[in-house]
């Protein structure tokens, strides 16, 4: 794609299924970037799965990697520092990093509510806001956030995550408002670490069936698609778009779906 052509980018969570997608797939479109996430091994190994058979022309590089625990206010006014010091040229930030949480709301211990909330929906508005001087002065410069179907309607024992997501999509229209290029995406469940994210105060764990998840790949190229045309909302699959439409003309119908997608 030639719209990320030399194009700087960060992307946080880079470790995880998504963002060793995104990281994959934008270097073959010729991007440099900038990889971060909370484990310096699983970074490593995602750079290695990134830079596979990314010897054609037009290949983009690695800038830097630079592994960053996003719960930490500290750990994310030292990533900003890095990322302004490394690419002052930086012009699109994809904000994907995430962890789950499931079950009741008086089940689940509140630092690990806290920490969710401040890796989901705190560490991104605390990157943005440092980063936006940068941003400013690029007239291409555009913010993308991962969010999730679950930031368009909510389904039963997820109220932490679903609070990050609302807050997320919030947020990102805010920056829109104030006139900044913003894309917020919407996966539907999709085969990543966050299917294994702890569960309290139930008595099995339940899971999302295999025939019924999104695979991380095509869901990352829609979703660059999409950030390439710059479109606002972006759905990477018709599950993902039907869930939408749902929300928006009968959101009574999905809190009973949950039942078929995590039984």
């Amino acid at each position: 794609m030639k719209a990320f052509a030399r194009r700087v980018v960060l992307i946080t969570g880079a470790g995880g299924g998504l963002g060793r997608a995104f990281s994959r797939q934008l270097l073959a479109a010729g991007a440099e970037l900038i990889l971060s996430s909370h484990n310096p091994h699983r970074l490593r190994t995602a750079a290695e799965f990134a830079a596979q058979h990314q010897l054609q022309p037009g290949a983009g590089r690695i800038r830097a990697l630079l592994p960053a625990d996003l719960s930490d206010a500290d750990d994310c006014d030292r990533l900003a520092q890095q990322v302004k010091q490394i690419a002052p040229d930086l012009e699109l930030i994809i904000h994907n990093a995430g962890i789950g949480l499931y079950g009741p709301l008086d089940a689940i211990p509140i630092d690990a509510a806290e920490r969710l909330l401040r890796i989901n929906l705190y560490a991104p508005i605390r990157l943005t806001a440092a980063l936006l001087t940068i941003l400013r002065a690029k007239p291409y410069a555009q913010i993308v956030f991962v969010s999730s179907i679950l930031g368009r309607a909510a389904l039963p024992n997820i109220s932490i995550y679903c609070a990050a997501k609302f807050g997320l999509r919030g947020f990102a229209n805010g920056l829109a408002a104030d006139g900044y290029c913003v894309s917020t995406v919407y996966p539907f469940f999709t085969q990543t670490d966050i299917l294994d994210a702890p569960q309290y105060g139930v008595s099995s764990k339940r899971r999302v069936p295999t025939w019924l998840l999104d695979q991380p790949a095509p869901v990352v190229q829609a979703s660059l698609n999409g950030i390439a045309a710059r479109q606002r909302d972006i759905y990477p699959s018709w599950k993902a778009r039907l869930y939408g439409v749902t929300a928006e003309i009968a959101p009574g119908i999905l809190p009973p779906f949950s039942r078929l997608v995590a039984g």
